[in-house]
This record gives C-alpha cells, structure tokens and sequence, in this order.
C-alpha cells in the first residue's frame, strides 16, 4: 500500500482498524489516548462515551454512560489516569483507565456566568510537575493554570486576532522547556506562551489547528488540523511533513480532531463532523 508522509516520516493506514461491532458506533471523536499496554481510549459521541479497543482493534470494554456528557478532549498522564475534557457538563474529569472517576476540575454543569470555572473547555495537559493546563475555548476565551492540587493559578487571553488573544484556544501541552503551546485554531496558528502566559511566539499557517501530541525524545509535535489535514512539525514550529487523506487517492479528511502517539510510533487520530472515522497510521519503515 502506498504511504503518507515523506523522508524518514512515512506511514501506512492499517484499513480495517478498529473492528466495530454492529451495535456500537462511535459517531465524532472527541479525542484519542493510547496507554502503555497499547489499549486504545476513544472519546466519543456515539454508542458510549468511552470506547476501549485493544491493539488489534477489537472492543475490550466501554463506560461513562452515566456521567459523561459530550466528549472532546482527552490526555494520558504519565500515571496513566484519563484527563477528559467534557465541553457541555463545564468539567475536566480525572479517570482510571477503568472509568473510575479519581478527581475532577470545575462544576458540573455550571459555567464561569454561573459560579463555575469554564465555560465550553475544549482540552486539558497535566505536565510533569502536576501543574494542569486547560484550554477553556468556546465560551470563556481563555486558558487556565491549576497547581497539583487543582486550584486556579491564574488565567490568560480574550477574544481577538492580536498576539496573546484568541480565536478558540481548542488544544494546550505544555513543553518540559516550559513553552505552553495553545492551538488558536480559527486563527489558524499555535501560540507559544510561558507558564504565566506570558506570550513568546506564533506559529502561523494552519488549517485550523486542533489537538497536539508531542514526542519531546523525537522532536516531533504531532497536530491534527480541523481543515482537513495531519501535520508533523519540529519543536520550533516548522513543518516536516503533512498529508489530507489516510492514503494517495483515499477520500480525503474531512474534520481531523483528537490526536495521539503509541509506544511504537503508530498514529491514531480521530475526526468530527464524520461518524466512526477512527484512523491507526504505523510506521512505515
């Protein structure tokens, strides 16, 4: 099969991955996990919330039906908990991998009008040092430092164009440089700020820019871009490589979503506005 990609960054689209069963469908995919055993973590808006496939693909185990609203971020600590970012219940909800529920940040349904602390967040980085990043995007405008025990720190930006403003902040990681990287994305840039956010640069040029991963050790930031595309950069911003369909001639990307990064190298993204587009890339070699 032909790959996507280019130089020493080339990949194969595994068709036929994940296996769904009839009575299961994932609809959109909020975002996309994978744990050190290989188990994959799908958030979704179908069938249920959570959606746990294997590595081969098949369904090992599904949850969060009761208490899980509209699934759109989500980031594996190096603990292996679940930080899921729940857009309509105004809550990022810290999970076993099991689907216990261990902590949360912010208020059920109440937003930051009301009382609360957000208002549409869209995703949430819990770095090495327990500080916790949220991008609050839809509503709020804005981003949130939390220490390690959950209390606000401070927050930055407001709706706008210029350096340190934003268009819906919609994916945050903070770097162990202490770079903070917020995709602006109808802006279509990623911003660079310090832990304070305090602004150091923008990386202009994307097709409205989603959700990262980043593999520090490699010095590649993996993005998922909501117009269509996936894109590899380096850690100073410059695009190493991208392509707009799981393979030469497929159909094309339509919503490019939720984005993460295996053990193996293997990419997994998943995309919105398109039921059950749930995509494994592996490295070609």
């Amino acid at each position: 099969m032909s790959t996507v990609g280019s130089g020493t960054h080339r990949y194969r689209w595994v068709e036929g991955w994940p296996r769904l069963p009839d009575d299961l469908f994932l609809g959109w995919i909020g975002s996309v996990a994978v744990d050190g055993r290989g188990r994959v973590y799908c958030f979704c808006r179908g069938t249920h919330p959570m959606v746990v496939f294997d590595a081969g693909g098949q369904v090992a185990a599904t949850w969060g039906d009761e208490f899980l609203n509209h699934a759109h971020g989500v980031f594996l600590d190096d603990a292996e908990r679940l930080w899921l970012t729940d857009r309509y219940a105004q809550v990022v909800w810290v999970c076993s991998t099991d689907g216990r529920v261990q902590r949360r940040i912010g208020y059920p349904n109440v937003t930051s009008a009301h009382g609360g602390l957000f208002d549409h967040p869209t995703n949430a980085h819990a770095a090495a040092d327990g500080t916790v990043y949220v991008s609050d995007g839809y509503g709020d405008t804005r981003c949130h430092r939390f220490d390690a025990r959950g209390r606000l720190m401070h927050s930055w930006g407001e709706p706008g164009r210029e350096p340190g403003q934003f268009d819906l902040p919609h994916g945050i990681w903070a770097l162990s440089d202490d770079r903070v990287l917020v995709a602006d994305r109808e802006n279509h840039r990623i911003q660079v700020f310090d832990p304070e956010g305090g602004f150091m640069d923008q990386w202009a040029g994307f097709r409205q820019p989603a959700d990262f991963f980043v593999d520090e050790a490699a010095g590649v930031i993996y993005l998922a871009e909501v117009g269509g595309r996936v894109s590899l950069l380096d850690l100073a911003g410059a695009v190493i490589t991208a392509w707009e369909a799981p393979a030469p001639g497929a159909r094309p990307f339509h919503a490019p979503h939720g984005i993460w990064v295996d053990a193996e190298g293997a990419i997994y993204m998943g995309e919105v506005q398109r039921d059950d587009a749930l995509y494994k890339f592996e490295p070609a070699g």
